[in-house]
């Protein structure tokens, strides 16, 4: 992983720059010459064009970075002659060079303010980062409050829960009580109603025998008053009787004596 980073970072800008072509070698199929043999990998080769024999590997005692690899380049990438240069051609061959490596730099400069770029980005990245992790760590805390919190109050409803059981079948019971006393008063308001009649009843039985007594009573002292007037009236007749009998008697004494 850490070379394919190295490989965005170095080789392509490398590349982009240089007019090469890069190419892979499977060294599982252990079929390389010998003077390509590595004893590590990653191994950075350079294969000059039409100059196989001038390949070179890039030093291991070499720290692989843009500069580097530039000079490496630009090192063994000489133009090959089998005739021997002119100063003319050695003028043209550095002009050359010096056009090229002003252009390496303008394009190491851009890089180096692109790293500048991405180093800035980076940073920003990371107090993002950082401000995030802060931000998950006052989430967390808050989560763990608000768990707390929902622990306290599911045992608080589920305490007024029980209570409102308890307190439901309290009334329950108390309906129950309240309708066996409702019961219980409309039998005693019924059979309350019931003594009523029956003392109602029993009352009008009791003047009504109170009134015969008063009627048989006034009765029998109008006879006993009827046996004494007549009683009376007897004796004043028989007085009568006898003033009569003894005024006859008178008369006819006197009558005797006058004669």
């Amino acid at each position: 992983m850490a070379f394919y980073k190295k490989m965005q970072i170095v080789h392509l800008p490398v590349l982009f720059i240089s007019v090469s072509l890069p190419h892979r070698i499977d060294v599982t199929r252990n079929d390389l010459p010998w003077e390509f043999m590595t004893d590590r990998l990653p191994t950075i080769l350079f294969f000059p064009h039409q100059r196989k024999e001038q390949s070179v590997k890039f030093p291991e005692d070499f720290s692989v970075n843009l500069p580097n690899l530039l000079k490496f380049i630009l090192h063994h990438s000489s133009l090959s002659s089998s005739e021997p240069c002119t100063k003319e051609c050695l003028h043209k061959e550095s002009v050359l060079q010096q056009g090229h490596i002003s252009h390496l730099e303008r394009e190491i400069q851009k890089l180096r303010s692109e790293i500048s770029a991405l180093h800035q980005a980076h940073d920003q990245l990371e107090a993002q980062l950082s401000e995030a992790r802060r931000e998950e760590q006052r989430l967390q805390q808050q989560k763990h409050t608000l768990e707390k919190q929902h622990k306290t109050l599911q045992l608080h409803s589920e305490q007024l829960q029980a209570i409102y059981d308890q307190k439901n079948q309290e009334l329950l019971e108390m309906a129950e009580k309240l309708q066996e006393l409702a019961d219980a008063s409309e039998n005693l308001l019924k059979e309350n109603a019931l003594l009523r009649i029956l003392v109602a009843s029993r009352g009008g039985k009791l003047q009504s025998k109170d009134e015969i007594k008063e009627s048989l009573q006034s009765e029998q002292t109008l006879s006993e008053d009827n046996d004494i007037s007549l009683s009376t009236v007897t004796a004043a007749l028989e007085e009568k009787r006898i003033d009569n009998i003894d005024t006859i008697k008178t008369e006819h004494s006197s009558g005797n004596r006058t004669e």
